[in-house]
């Protein structure tokens, strides 16, 4: 989303930097994670609060053999494991942890974490009721549709060709995002691109040609 609430890299060095005024770290512990890694399912009992200082995370549900992704953190967000979700990361990463109790201590001091934290756990609120209704009313085009969109919105990068939008994602992990298979969402990506809508810019990076005719196709869908 547009403008939305995080904890910049300044904020992370100031309040984690050993070296800095924000009395955090003494509280976190920093943990290093591979690609793919479950870093938390809600079978677990662990009370904590994490803090992304880098990589990128996928936050789903999943049923009966199926996932439904509610969110993407990204550097500077703060998380906690009172949802009943799984947290996986899609990328290498680096994840600051504290126990929620002891954190609670703190909070008056840095109340920009609490803010962080409440935005968090709002979008993902959000997101999943806008998952629940996309996979109860809305079919696969539609779903990649308005999240190409809403991309756009929050990052594209206008130029004389079109917006270039860095997805930051992998086809099989935008298949995930949008609930279903890599096959489907490369085959609705190459309609796109023949109706000269998109152009494939790289792996993860795509020009959104005609962002009228894609929001279009939302529409009449």
């Amino acid at each position: 989303m547009p403008g939305k609430m995080k904890l910049t890299e300044k904020d992370l060095q100031r309040l984690f930097d050993p070296q800095g005024d924000g009395g955090l770290p003494r509280d976190f512990t920093l943990k290093h994670f591979p690609k793919k890694t479950l870093i938390y399912s809600p079978f677990e009992e662990r009370n904590l609060v994490f803090v992304v200082k880098s990589g990128r995370l996928r936050v789903f549900l999943s049923f009966e053999e199926k996932e439904f992704t509610l969110a993407l953190l990204e550097a500077g967000d703060v998380f906690s494991t009172h949802t009943r979700a799984f947290v996986q990361a899609l990328e290498g990463a680096e994840i600051l942890f504290c126990n929620t109790t002891r954190l609670q201590q703190q909070l008056l001091a840095v109340p920009e974490v609490s803010l962080v934290t409440v935005r968090v756990l709002g979008e993902l609120l959000k997101n999943s009721i806008s998952t629940i209704e996309s996979l109860a009313f809305k079919d696969v085009r539609r779903r990649l549709v308005e999240y190409l969109v809403g991309v756009e919105a929050d990052r594209g990068r206008r130029t004389p060709a079109g917006s270039i939008v860095e997805l930051g994602v992998s086809t099989e992990d935008l298949a995930l995002l949008v609930g279903t298979t890599r096959q489907t969402i490369s085959q609705i990506l190459n309609d796109f691109i023949k109706s000269d809508i998109l152009e494939k810019v790289s792996r993860r990076t795509l020009l959104i040609k005609d962002l009228d005719a894609l929001k279009a196709w939302a529409d009449n869908l």
